[in-house]
């Protein structure tokens, strides 16, 4: 007798995000009869059947109103555009359902205040995507900061870059309008929610970026001051930057990297550097004494974050990543876009600086105004 219902799964919006990094972890869930993929939603018909062929009994819609009038899912996933979560979000909570959303919760500070209110009045869960919440690496570095392992005037730098490579299939990411933002939504999102989780809720000191006209941001550098530690943040999608985060206190120093996501380096002043290798452990299914195993890779750490999102639909539990994660996120960010800078690029001439400067999104938008 199976010990808990089987949990029917809508997915809202199938591109890239989907197909890259949920598919693996939701064919595992349906193939050991935990979940069933009922339903795929998303304007595009080609994405839907690209799919449905990997989710053979799910039903395709156009839009989120004809899925959920023609069915009610336990969970519902959206991973449409972030300037649409918001109204995705509420419509699956208007109709019963539960919500774990991909980051950014929302391309606003207002939006994902609407999402909190329309979860909270429906009295359902909502889950945010910020996925190294479940990292182990942030559990034994937090465990470090918490034993006084690096003493105190904790201070920071995070970087994160690559070149842009990611597959898409239409031009939201790269439009204001509809992605809210850049790198820093992108990378950002985890990178200001990975901190908040190790220091506190962070405070924008400065914040700059390279964007033009109603493009977003390939690059932006960010001063932050946290309650436990200050430090910089640096983002890319053009170069390929010396990812990681370290810290340094009075008595230590700490490196982690997002692609290890279960191990952290350190050492206290004057020792050599040590491999803490992680043995934290998750859930790997929905059984209330079922089998736990600590995740070794990113899409492991995927589908952590997918059962623990079934398990809080299930039985309550709580999520790793709450809606008062996503709006703290989602208020850092719109900090840094109300008072941006141009970035200062080194390599350009003088001229070139002023030029780029004039073009900054920052001098269009008050001209608007």
């Amino acid at each position: 007798m199976r010990p808990h219902p089987r949990l029917d799964l809508a997915v809202v919006g199938c591109g890239a995000v989907v197909d890259g990094l949920y598919r693996g972890a939701l064919g595992k869930l349906e193939s050991r009869g935990i979940v069933r993929v009922a339903a795929l939603v998303d304007p595009n018909a080609a994405r839907t059947a690209a799919l449905g062929r990997h989710f053979r009994s799910a039903r395709a819609f156009a839009t989120v109103d004809e899925a959920f009038a023609a069915l009610m899912p336990d969970l519902v996933i959206v991973a449409s555009p972030p300037g649409r979560h918001a109204e995705h979000a509420a419509a699956a909570f208007a109709a019963g359902s539960n919500v774990l959303c991909e980051k950014p919760m929302a391309a606003s500070v207002a939006d994902a205040e609407h999402m909190l209110g329309a979860a909270r009045h429906s009295g359902r869960v909502l889950a945010v995507g910020l996925v190294r919440r479940m990292f182990p690496s942030l559990v034994e570095a937090r465990a470090l900061l918490d034993a006084g392992a690096l003493g105190d005037d904790l201070r920071f730098s995070y970087r994160e870059g690559l070149v842009y490579s990611w597959p898409v299939s239409t031009d939201a990411a790269f439009r204001r309008a509809t992605a809210g933002g850049g790198v820093l939504m992108d990378f950002g999102s985890h990178a200001l929610d990975f901190l908040a989780a190790l220091f506190g809720t962070p405070a924008v000191h400065a914040y700059a970026d390279d964007a033009y006209g109603d493009g977003v941001e390939t690059n932006c550098r960010i001063e932050l001051a946290l309650p436990r530690a200050s430090g910089v943040v640096q983002l890319s999608w053009s170069q390929p930057l010396v990812t990681g985060l370290h810290i340094v206190g009075s008595k230590g120093e700490l490196t982690l990297q997002p692609s290890r996501v279960d191990s952290v380096r350190w050492r206290r002043s004057g020792e050599s550097w040590r491999t803490l290798k992680s043995t934290v452990a998750w859930p790997t299914d929905l059984r209330r004494a079922g089998e736990w195993r600590t995740p070794r890779t990113y899409y492991d750490c995927i589908h952590a974050q997918l059962v623990q999102a079934l398990r809080a639909v299930l039985w309550g539990e709580p999520v790793p990543a709450t809606g008062e994660n996503g709006l703290a996120v989602a208020q850092v960010i719109e900090a840094c876009y109300r008072h941006p800078d141009p970035l200062r690029i080194p390599w350009l001439t003088p001229e070139e600086q002023a030029q780029t400067q004039h073009r900054h999104w920052s001098v269009e938008r008050s001209a608007a105004a």
